[in-house]
């Protein structure tokens, strides 16, 4: 690998001309089909909880004063309504506009909705240890996997930072969402997406008295392979481990 070229590729990647869409035509202009909003997985499903009564009430500032990178977590495990609570905060559809514009929890690049989510769950009372895909307009859960080897296949895919973690969520981007809009610019966005998804979720940690750790040092194929992604229209950009603190 040439390493100087890959770092000025990749900085180009993050500052992205947007006075070219201007004259080039996109996709979109172009009047190609486009790609659909959602994804949604076939299997068993589990709908999450929309109400939560159980989770306390903490102030936005006292969320960021205590939000720390968290990697040693209790044997408690997360209940069924703190998993809700956290998937409806960070991951949720609130209305889309006209078939085609997605209003959500967390901003997405012109409202294009590239990202997916994933959760691996692995100590959480009420939902068997599994993976699963988490249906975003529908607010719940599809199997994807469950065998007793996947502790360790998830763990390897992270490059071994699983760390007993109750769940662990898997944030991909569908990139054409964003590229068909966007084009050349989306890369950035698509990024910038996963990073507010992070915040959402390790904020909101702070009101179920749980940490979280993001993290961006995973290995690629393994990860997509996990997940049963192909790695190249779409493929994972971040994940984040969390439980009880101790």
């Amino acid at each position: 690998m040439d390493v100087k070229k890959e770092i000025r590729n990749n900085r180009k990647a993050i500052k992205p001309t947007w006075s070219d869409l201007q004259t080039f035509k996109t996709d979109r202009h172009l009047g190609l089909e486009r790609p659909s909003l959602f994804k949604e997985l076939s299997g068993n499903k589990i709908q999450l909880g929309k109400e939560f009564p159980n989770i306390n009430k903490v102030s936005l500032t006292e969320a960021i004063k205590n939000r720390r990178s968290t990697r040693k977590y209790s044997s408690t495990p997360l209940s069924f309504e703190e998993v809700s609570y956290l998937l409806y905060e960070t991951c949720r559809i609130d209305f889309v506009k006209n078939g085609k514009v997605v209003f959500r929890s967390i901003p997405t690049g012109g409202a294009t909705n590239a990202m997916e989510t994933y959760v691996y769950i692995n100590n959480v009372e009420g939902i068997n240890q599994g993976l699963y895909h988490y249906t975003q307009n529908k607010h719940e859960l599809t199997l994807i996997e469950q065998n007793d080897s996947l502790y360790d296949q998830v763990n390897t895919a992270m490059m071994r930072q699983l760390r007993s973690a109750s769940i662990v969520v898997f944030f991909t981007a569908v990139i054409y969402r964003s590229e068909y809009k966007y084009a050349h610019t989306a890369h950035k966005m698509v990024m910038i997406e996963a990073g507010h998804a992070g915040q959402n979720l390790s904020l909101s940690c702070e009101a179920i008295n749980s940490g979280a750790v993001c993290i961006a040092a995973y290995d690629q194929a393994l990860c997509d392979q996990l997940l049963q992604i192909d790695g190249e229209e779409e493929f994972t950009t971040y994940i984040v481990a969390l439980g009880k603190k101790e």
